[in-house]
């Protein structure tokens, strides 16, 4: 299989792998409250029951398609047992093409498999094929190429039967990857009946790239292809834009509202929409609505963001870029997105000594004028606009009380932008009165809370806590008792804190500890509570 030795395993989460709670459970509160809100969703799509495990993949996807023609949000694959870590649909894949050295695998045992479909032996073939730990994407180049040079001793016939009979009836993906990548070289966009197959088996995320392969040979493709793009929304998105041309005015428009929006991360999609929308020629129009430039600054945004990919600093004229950004947003800018656009073009200006430094000044006219301060704080009060709050330097915490008075379990993690003593006390107080502590104690397990919302609320109320030594103790002691293993982490992780600091532990809190420790199923966190009472 492949090496992902470039892969930081902070970053992974983004790709959709489900990594050991003993990870996460030892982030920092920040890097906490983004890692929670960004993985609930990706976890829950991996761990879905399906209903019907006795379908081929095809049948599968085939029955989930909704009226729309898209799948249903939460559709997921079933994963296949023994692979260990669960990964989001066409998240491995997007992996190697992204943050591997893109070496090819070993592939003999793959050609060995080619000449037995050659001869007929699509039982023995079939076997060996979903018994091969083996990832199609990372070996279709090589394979390709030597069935090209081998064509002469392989049934074509046979191999192109086989190959759509995997399409309809296999349940391994590699099998079917492997199916869609032969299928490239045998004329199969002149079957109909396979192409609406292909294009079936292109609405799932694990498929859509080697789908989209095919789909271009056809005469409309870049129709076939756009349409595919609007109805995926996670890896075969990022996929579909990079092969859909914006060749009229529909197409350009969506990838401007659209292109960037996926399940991934907009940084993939960034710089691909820029550059087939001609966002610079754009951005030279005199009259752009409010909405058009809302839409510029959640593309800018992802284009300044280049951990997960090349952004920004890979554009030729990206000075100019800024300029005529900067030119609109000082009349234009009036949202979430405009303000955080300009926030990360000061920040990139800064750390590039070649961009013209007084563009710096043109930021700040933005972000410091009233207009701005007085939306940032409009915004603050219905939940947004936090970092860009504390970055122009407006008191954020009033802000944040007051937020949280209503809508702590709706997103508890605002909490986080709590920091003064005075401020911290008055936090533990209202989660104290929203909570039913006693209520939500019960034995230790290692089951992982992303449903309950008031187990999410103790979670992140316990680890703000981590600088206010003595502060919460019924909170941490809760959290203690808590079934959820990533809240008792939590709990014991501040505990570690205070202990760091000097802090001596009452009474009430050293007998939890202890008792905890007798039951705890955990052997890690059975180690670090072994320590705190050391």
């Amino acid at each position: 299989m492949v090496k992902y030795s470039k892969i930081i395993m902070n970053d992974l989460w983004n790709y959709g792998i489900f990594l050991k709670y003993t990870y996460y459970c030892s982030c920092s509160n920040n890097s906490f409250s983004n890692f929670s809100k960004k993985k609930k969703k990706i976890v829950e799509k991996g761990n879905k029951k399906l209903e019907n495990k006795n379908l081929s993949i095809y049948e599968l996807i085939k029955s989930s398609i909704r009226e729309c023609g898209k799948l249903p949000e939460d559709f997921a694959l079933p994963q296949e047992e023994g692979n260990g870590i669960p990964w989001a649909d066409g998240a491995m894949d997007g992996v190697f093409l992204y943050h591997t050295d893109t070496n090819e695998e070993n592939i003999e045992t793959l050609k060995n498999i080619v000449f037995q479909i050659s001869e007929g032996k699509f039982k023995e073939a079939q076997n060996n094929l979903d018994h091969l730990d083996f990832l199609m994407v990372s070996s279709r180049t090589s394979l390709l190429n030597w069935i090209i040079q081998e064509s002469e001793k392989i049934n074509a016939n046979n191999l192109y039967k086989f190959t759509i009979s995997q399409l309809k009836t296999s349940k391994n993906k590699e099998s079917i990857k492997f199916s869609l990548a032969v299928l490239l070289l045998m004329g199969v966009e002149k079957d109909v009946k396979a192409i609406e197959i292909i294009k079936t088996l292109a609405l799932s995320d694990e498929f859509t790239l080697f789908c989209l392969d095919i789909i271009t040979r056809l005469e409309n493709s870049n129709e076939e292809i756009f349409e595919i793009a609007k109805k995926v929304k996670g890896w075969g998105r990022v996929h579909s834009i990079a092969y859909l041309e914006a060749t009229d005015d529909e197409i350009k428009d969506w990838l401007l509202e659209e292109g960037c929006h996926n399940e991934i991360d907009p940084a993939y999609t960034a710089l691909t929409c820029v550059k087939k929308i001609n966002l610079l020629e754009l951005l030279d129009e005199e009259n752009i609505s409010n909405k058009k430039f809302n839409d510029i600054s959640y593309l800018i945004t992802a284009l300044l963001n280049e951990g997960p990919a090349s952004g920004i600093s890979s554009l030729e004229h990206k000075e100019i870029l800024i300029e005529r950004y900067l030119k609109k947003a000082k009349y234009l800018s009036s949202t979430e997105n405009d303000y955080r656009a300009v926030m990360m073009i000061k920040e990139y200006i800064k750390d590039d000594k070649k961009i013209n430094n007084n563009f710096i000044k043109i930021c700040n006219e933005i972000l410091n004028s009233e207009r701005t301060v007085n939306n940032i704080k409009e915004l603050m009060k219905k939940g947004y606009s936090y970092d860009i709050a504390k970055y122009i330097k407006i008191d954020i915490e009033p802000y944040a009380l007051e937020y949280l008075q209503s809508n702590l379990l709706k997103n508890p993690y605002i909490m986080y932008d709590i920091s003064k003593k005075e401020n911290i006390e008055k936090l533990v107080l209202l989660v104290e009165k929203r909570l039913s502590l006693e209520k939500m104690k019960g034995s230790p397990t290692d089951k992982i809370n992303f449903r309950n919302e008031e187990f999410t609320v103790l979670d992140v109320a316990v680890r703000t806590l981590e600088n206010f030594e003595g502060i919460g103790k019924n909170l941490i002691i809760c959290a203690l008792n808590s079934p959820y293993v990533n809240v008792r982490y939590g709990g014991i992780n501040t505990l570690q804190k205070w202990k760091d600091t000097g802090y001596i532990f009452p009474n009430e809190i050293i007998e939890n500890i202890k008792n905890l420790e007798k039951i705890e199923v955990d052997d890690e966190l059975k180690e670090k509570l072994n320590k705190l009472v050391k």
